[in-house]
């Protein structure tokens, strides 16, 4: 017995104190994917940013072009449902499960169809030439245009609004990452190529739920026309 005893005391004498201490030591948790963080933001009953769409979709609906449409970061599905009511035929695309869920409920409450993906719009695959109508409404992320104007078709449009480089100094809503904010002129230069219909770098007032109040915004309305 005591010879046992002295081999053990003696095993654990010989263990490296750093390896004693990564065996003992419980895993890392896996950090949430932002599809997850989202899911935890929209499980609630109410809608975090309302269930009417965005001012500017709304004034600018009868100028769009109706057809297969593509509704980028839908989130609760505020957009994606407004515009099924207009007549498009609208797929909502999101990382949130939830958002999607709930927007699923929102096109029923208001008697129209949308279909929903859930994806990662960082790797989605957008495809060539398929939608009459892209938007994006709060999520910058300037790798996606290319994708964007590839996956319209030939007079296809893009209509999007995003906050500023300005927001953080407007309101306390919004990204607070400079990568999130849209800088001056900064997308005009991924478009040149393209008829541009709209572009505004403005402050409005917002009424969206937890966006209230004054909001630096970039509004973009784009075509897949080439221009001379």
């Amino acid at each position: 017995m005591k010879t046992a005893l002295s081999f053990i005391i003696t095993l654990c004498m010989t263990i490296p104190p750093v390896l004693f201490a990564q065996t003992t030591q419980p895993a890392a948790r896996r950090a949430a994917t932002p599809g997850e963080q989202w899911d935890q933001r929209f499980d609630r009953a109410m809608y975090l940013y309302g269930k009417e769409p965005v001012a500017f979709l709304k004034e600018k609906a009868g100028l769009l072009k109706k057809g297969k449409t593509l509704c980028l970061a839908a989130g609760e599905g505020r957009n994606a449902v407004y515009l099924a009511q207009q007549g498009f035929d609208v797929t909502a695309l999101d990382a949130s499960k939830k958002g999607l869920e709930k927007c699923t409920a929102l096109a029923k409450q208001r008697g129209v169809t949308v279909k929903t993906i859930v994806a990662d719009l960082s790797d989605y695959d957008m495809g060539k030439e398929q939608y009459d109508l892209i938007t994006d409404f709060y999520y910058h992320d300037q790798k996606m245009f290319p994708k964007i104007m590839a996956a319209l078709k030939p007079g296809g449009m893009f209509i999007m609004q995003n906050f500023s480089i300005d927001q953080p100094k407007t309101n306390r809503f919004g990204p607070k990452n400079p990568a999130y904010l849209v800088k001056p002129n900064e997308v005009l230069s991924h478009f040149s190529g393209y008829r541009i219909l709209h572009y505004e770098d403005t402050v409005v007032n917002l009424d969206e739920g937890m966006h209230q109040g004054a909001g630096a915004v970039v509004r973009l309305i784009v075509v897949k026309e080439g221009v001379e």
